[in-house]
């Protein structure tokens, strides 16, 4: 079976649009435990299933050439949760500061990703060129910013703001097969047969 690669296909596409706007900037896909002078790593935080597409639509039926239905369960639909932060290091606070206003334009003038801007080796696995993304800026409280942080021991806090990424679609590779109907037979009793005559 073939491995899906949506999510990284995602963070790929993220990475390589601050990449292409950011000149001077390092960026990486990386832990805020890695934290170097001048640069601002993303970080996948938190995955959930979208909770308003969970139970919308249905599973696709098609005909296979034999008659036989296939039914294909709908995509499993994700909200991905992105942390940016801005590392000062040995350099200039204002310097960190100037990158994360940077990248925050960055997402904010490309808030809808789709076409060309996305990132995908293989779209049989991962995002096509029909998917859409959309990238918000989420505001979350300086309590949760705590937690988040909380998992990086010895790691000095460095400004940091959070982003949502949805709708992240993967495909389900299960299907059911189920013999097409050949022929109806109705039987009708003794109620049916006088109601015929």
């Amino acid at each position: 079976m073939a491995r899906d690669q949506t999510i990284k296909d995602v963070s790929r596409t993220l990475l390589d649009l601050l990449k292409a706007n950011l000149s001077g900037v390092a960026v990486d896909l990386l832990s805020p435990k890695h934290p170097g002078s001048n640069r601002l790593t993303l970080f996948l935080y938190k995955v959930l299933e979208n909770p308003d597409l969970k139970n919308a639509g249905s599973p696709t039926l098609t005909t296979a050439a034999d008659g036989t239905l296939i039914e294909t369960l709908k995509p499993l639909t994700l909200d991905l949760y992105y942390l940016l932060t801005a590392h000062s290091g040995t350099a200039n606070l204002l310097e960190a500061h100037t990158a994360l206003s940077r990248a925050m334009r960055v997402f904010y003038d490309n808030g809808i990703l789709q076409g060309s801007l996305l990132r995908s080796d293989d779209p049989s696995t991962g995002l096509t060129q029909d998917s859409v993304l959309r990238i918000t800026l989420t505001p979350i409280s300086m309590e949760d910013m705590t937690r988040i942080w909380s998992v990086f021991p010895d790691t000095p806090y460095e400004i940091s703001v959070t982003y949502l990424v949805t709708p992240v679609a993967i495909e389900s590779a299960r299907t059911e097969q189920s013999a097409p109907v050949v022929d109806q037979f109705h039987e009708h009793g003794q109620l049916g047969a006088e109601l015929a005559s």
